[in-house]
C-alpha cells in the first residue's frame, strides 16, 4: 500500500491506494453459454503442477469455476501503467513480449463520473478483455472535480443511475469480469464508518444483480497491512456479496527503511490470517504486490520474484497475483527494474503453477456469490 495519490492523475494506483489496473486473463469464444480461450503454452494435463505436501490436491479438471477460480494453480498478472493516451492493449502486449507469455490478469481504475474516466469499459479495455480477465476497480470519487463521494450518499440511492449505467455496460459486455469497490478502505482516513461502507457496497452489488449483470464477480479488498488486521472484519459485507478477497502486500525495504522480507514473508501473514479467521472459503487475490530494492544485495530483488512459484504452492487458496509495475507517490519503485529482475519475473511466470487453462463459463442468472 504505497503513498496516496489518485489514479486519475497518474494512470497508476492511489498508493494509499484504492485500487489498480486491471485484469485477469483470458477468454473467450461463445459456445452454448461457455467462453473458451486457448493460447499457445497454456497448461495441458501433462503440465499440471505436482501435488504439494499440505496443499489441496488438483481436481480431475483444471478448468476454472464460474467464479473464475483456477483449481490447479493461480492466475499470473501485472498492472501495466497506461501511456499518456491511456491505451492499454499496446502497452500490455509489449510487456507480454518481454516476459514471453500472455498475462492472465490485469486491473484498471474508474471513478463515479459519467466521463471516460468513469465508464466501463474505457478505451480499449474491452479489446484487452478478449483474451484476458478484466479486473475493474470502482472508486467513490469524481477525479476531475477532486471530489470524494460519501458512502452514505451511495447507500441512500443518490448514485443509483450511475450504478444502473455501469451494470448495463457490464451486462452487455457479457463475459465474466471482476469488479471491486473502494479497496483498502481499512486505512480509516476518511472519517466514514464501516457500516456506511457496507451499505454502499451492498447498494452497488444489489443494483447490478437487479439489472441482470450476473457476469460481475465481486472483489472485496483490504490493504493486507498486518497491523490493521483487527479492522478488517468490520468492513466485510458478507459472504453473499463477496466472490473474491484481495489484499496488497509490498516489501518496502529501502523505500521506508523497513526490514527486508522475501515474498513469502511479505505475503504469508495476511494469507494465514484469512485462512484462520473465517474466510478460508473465499479465493484470495493480490490486487497489487511488489518489492523495492535491497540496501546492499543487488541480486535480492531478482531472487524475490524467482522464489514466488514455490512460495505460492504453500498458499493454495491464493488464486491470482497482480504485480504492480510502477512507482508510487512516495517514489517507492516497484517496477521490474534492476539486475536480472525482469528475467526472474518472466521465469517465475512460466512455472506450470501459473499456466492454467482458461475456459470460462457464464454465471447463471441469479447465481449467488461464492
Amino acid at each position: 500500500m504505497p503513498g496516496k495519490r489518485r489514479h486519475a492523475r497518474t494512470g497508476g494506483r492511489s498508493s494509499t491506494s484504492r485500487w489498480i489496473l486491471i485484469g485477469l486473463a483470458g477468454v473467450l469464444v461463445v459456445a452454448v453459454g461457455v467462453y473458451v480461450y486457448t493460447s499457445p503454452g497454456r497448461q495441458t494435463t501433462a503440465d499440471r503442477p505436482p501435488v504439494v505436501p499440505g496443499a489441496q490436491n488438483p481436481p480431475d479438471s483444471c478448468a476454472p469455476t464460474t467464479g473464475l477460480v483456477p483449481p490447479c494453480g493461480a492466475w499470473w498478472g501485472m498492472h501495466v501503467p497506461p501511456g499518456r493516451d491511456r491505451k492499454l492493449v499496446p502497452d500490455v502486449t509489449a510487456m507480454e513480449q518481454k516476459i514471453g507469455r500472455k498475462l492472465d490478469i490485469t486491473i484498471s481504475y474508474h471513478d463515479m463520473s459519467n466521463s471516460d474516466a468513469g465508464r466501463f469499459f474505457r478505451g480499449d479495455e474491452s479489446e484487452l478483455g478478449t483474451d484476458r480477465i478484466l479486473f475493474l476497480g470502482w472508486e467513490s470519487s469524481i477525479w476531475d472535480e477532486n471530489l470524494d463521494i460519501a458512502w452514505r450518499d451511495i447507500a441512500a440511492g443518490h448514485y443509483d443511475q450511475a450504478i444502473a449505467d455501469q451494470a448495463a455496460r457490464v451486462k452487455s459486455y457479457g463475459r465474466p469480469v471482476l469488479v471491486g469497490f473502494d479497496g483498502e478502505k481499512d486505512r480509516d482516513e476518511s472519517g466514514q464508518t464501516s457500516t456506511e461502507y457496507i451499505a454502499a457496497y451492498k447498494r452497488i452489488v444489489d443494483g447490478f444483480r437487479q439489472a441482470g449483470a450476473t457476469n460481475a464477480l465481486w472483489v472485496w479488498g483490504v490493504t493486507g497491512y498486518y497491523p490493521f488486521r483487527d479492522r478488517w472484519k468490520a468492513y466485510y459485507p458478507g459472504d453473499d456479496y463477496v466472490d473474491w478477497i484481495s489484499y496488497d502486500p509490498y516489501n518496502f525495504a529501502t523505500c521506508r527503511g523497513a526490514d527486508w522480507q522475501d515474498f513469502k514473508e511479505t505475503v504469508g501473514p495476511t494469507y494465514e490470517w484469512f485462512q484462520q479467521n473465517g474466510f478460508a472459503d473465499k479465493p484470495l487475490i493480490l490486487a497489487e504486490y511488489g518489492t523495492e530494492s535491497h540496501r546492499s544485495d543487488t541480486s535480492a530483488r531478482a531472487d524475490w520474484y524467482r522464489d514466488i512459484p514455490e512460495a505460492m504452492k504453500t498458499m493454495p487458496n491464493l488464486k491470482a497475483i497482480i504485480q504492480w509495475n510502477n512507482t508510487d507517490a512516495d517514489k517507492c519503485d516497484f517496477s521490474l527494474t534492476g539486475p536480472g529482475v525482469l528475467e526472474a519475473f518472466a521465469e517465475a511466470g512460466k512455472d506450470p503453477y501459473f499456466r492454467q487453462p482458461l475456459a470460462i463459463r457464464q454465471p447463471l442468472a441469479g447465481q449467488p456469490a461464492g
